[in-house]
């Protein structure tokens, strides 16, 4: 069986199994609201554990998303058993029904849907507080303050849930406070048809995250020839590598001078778009699939050595 996530299913049913595990970011940084509110209780990270554990400890191979993601499994887990060469990296790609080539019409349609500005940032993601929507907002307040800057950014993702439906209020008041509603374009969940305008139409991905090893947003900015902006952090850092304008996420500051320089130098636009297609020439479906079908036979070879075995 091939698991695309972590199941407690993959280990229960006693079949041999390939599992992927993204990231462990509940072991490496514990202290975030995802991990630390009155609702993620000591139960819940032992469910986490015995989810982890168990999954990494009985699997023919594992799937990381990079050398990083690696490295966090056998750190965390390598006292289970977990060896070097039961992990193998898989690094994510774009979702199938990005289309790079967007027509005009498209375009038009999905600007009149939307009301998008002529020019914007663009951000994708759910309102975990992770995602750091917070000082994106404050970053663009300060721009405004200093250059006069009234740089607008579409945000889209869901904020179901409790936790991320608070952070997404507190968002939505930090730009009224702010007086930044103006700039701040929330438009709900996307359907899949629109978000290749919006990643096109972008003058940047901005992307300050606190959670890494990799991020799916930055790899289909790459593929649409969308600049970004993202975190200069363990795992985001040698992923991004050149490709991308790397900021603290804990800075305001830092994103601040981050967004200006891609929001005002073309030249640095054209330069990241270019490194990122570049980029992206690793993480193509046809190597993704190549990959992939070696990690299977690989994992196909050891359950037959194991069964002559017994």
């Amino acid at each position: 069986m091939v698991y695309p996530a972590t199941y407690t299913l993959a280990f229960e049913t006693g079949l041999p199994y390939v599992m992927a595990i993204h990231d462990l970011q509940h072991r490496l940084q514990p202290d975030f609201p995802e991990f630390s509110t009155e609702g993620f209780t000591s139960a819940h990270w032992e469910q986490w554990e015995y989810l982890f554990r168990n999954g990494a400890r009985y699997a023919t191979l594992l799937l990381a998303d990079s050398e990083v993601g690696k490295e966090d499994i056998l750190n965390f887990y390598g006292s289970y058993g977990v060896t070097p060469d039961r992990v193998k990296v898989l690094p994510f790609i774009p979702a199938s029904y990005l289309a790079a080539d967007v027509s005009n019409s498209e375009r038009k349609r999905v600007q009149k849907t939307h009301r998008l500005p002529e020019r914007y940032l663009f951000y994708p993601a759910q309102f975990w507080p992770h995602k750091n929507h917070s000082r994106i907002v404050k970053s663009l307040a300060l721009l405004s303050n200093l250059h006069g800057s009234k740089i607008p950014i579409v945000f889209c993702g869901s904020h179901a849930g409790r936790l991320r439906d608070q952070t997404f209020r507190e968002v939505m008041a930090l730009s009224h406070q702010l007086g930044m509603k103006d700039q701040i374009h929330y438009l709900g969940y996307v359907s899949d048809e629109d978000m290749s305008v919006l990643y096109t139409g972008a003058t940047a991905l901005v992307m300050p995250t606190f959670f890494g090893p990799t991020n799916i947003p930055v790899v289909e900015a790459w593929a649409l020839g969308c600049p970004v902006l993202t975190s200069d952090i363990r795992g985001i850092r040698e992923h991004a590598g050149d490709a991308a304008v790397l900021v603290d996420p804990r800075s305001v500051e830092s994103i601040a001078e981050g967004i200006y320089k891609l929001w005002t130098d073309e030249s640095l636009r054209m330069l990241l778009a270019g490194r990122g297609r570049s980029r992206f020439a690793d993480y193509s479906p046809a190597e993704f699939q190549r990959r992939l079908i070696d990690i299977l036979e690989e994992a196909k070879n050891r359950v037959s050595e194991n069964s002559r075995k017994q």
